[in-house]
């Protein structure tokens, strides 16, 4: 770990805990802000004590920079990304010193709920405090870690429920290394998981799939998407990260949509449609790049 990392930390006035992603940002945690997404400075308002990574001619508020830590630099997602690489290698040392064991075929780790009338099929995994609610049904071969889900819930084969997200940053020399994913996956009532899906953690914050969603299967979920209520995903669909899809979506098969993009409700997303922009409500898209129908 840097140096700088230490210095940095010494010289704040409060802790720093945890991570956390600057469309939502949270007290007490480290985000960073880049030039592409310095319109979500304001949302610093409403937290105080977070430790803000900020890139070299971003202005920002007084009052704003008053409520917080500001360290500027030519590349701030490196400096979050040895934070979150130090909160991470914290919890692994934690969560080494934990133990799994077999019960009727499966895997459990501890603080795991499981509600009642649960079925769980042989050659699953469930990580440390996972919860999952009544009636659940987890097939054969599915992972699920760092997930809270609610009622109903099924999950068919080989899905794989809090996987580490694919983020990436540059050390000094160009070399490539992973940010460390530390939110999870929020599930609702009555969802339903595809076949060899990955659904991703959310890097700060959480992952959220409400109630009543769909998934076919060869779905990836990226890091820190939203799925809204009713939302219907078809076999071999993409979802960057950090994408939302309002309530009573569709998306159709082999549609991919880009990080950071919003679909509202209502929309249709056609078969193999790879999404660029944001999508209106009520709105039927087709074709690379994806428009209006």
């Amino acid at each position: 770990m840097p140096d700088d990392i230490y210095d940095i930390l010494e010289k704040c006035s409060f802790t720093v805990k945890d991570v956390s992603y600057i469309g939502n940002p949270k007290p007490n945690t480290a985000v960073f802000v880049t030039k592409k997404v310095q319109n979500l400075l304001n949302n610093l308002v409403n937290v105080n004590n977070c430790l803000v990574f900020v890139e070299n001619g971003i202005k920002c508020s007084d009052f704003i920079k008053r409520k917080h830590y500001f360290v500027y630099s030519d590349n701030p997602q490196n400096q979050y990304a040895n934070f979150a690489n130090l909160i991470y290698k914290e919890r692994i040392k934690k969560e080494r010193k934990k133990k799994y064991i077999y019960e009727q075929g499966y895997y459990i780790g501890e603080n795991v709920t499981i509600g009642e009338n649960a079925y769980i099929e042989p050659g699953c995994l469930l990580g440390h405090g996972v919860s999952i609610g009544k009636n659940a049904c987890i097939f054969a071969g599915t992972v699920i870690k760092n997930t809270i889900i609610g009622d109903n819930f099924l999950s068919n084969e080989h899905a794989v429920i809090g996987a580490a997200g694919f983020t990436m940053a540059e050390d000094i020399n160009g070399n490539k290394f992973r940010i460390p994913t530390l939110g999870g996956v929020r599930i609702g009532n009555n969802v339903e998981i595809g076949a060899c899906d990955n659904i991703s953690c959310g890097s700060g914050n959480d992952t959220i799939i409400e109630d009543f969603v769909k998934i076919d299967a060869l779905v990836h979920i990226g890091h820190d998407a939203h799925i809204g209520k009713n939302v219907e995903i078809t076999a071999g669909s993409i979802v960057g990260g950090f994408t939302g899809i309002d309530e009573c979506s569709f998306l159709g098969i082999n549609s991919c949509i880009r990080n950071r993009i919003d679909i509202a409700e209502n929309s249709v997303i056609g078969m193999g449609a790879v999404v660029t922009k944001n999508v209106l409500p009520n709105m039927t898209v087709i074709g690379n790049p994806a428009v209006k129908m």
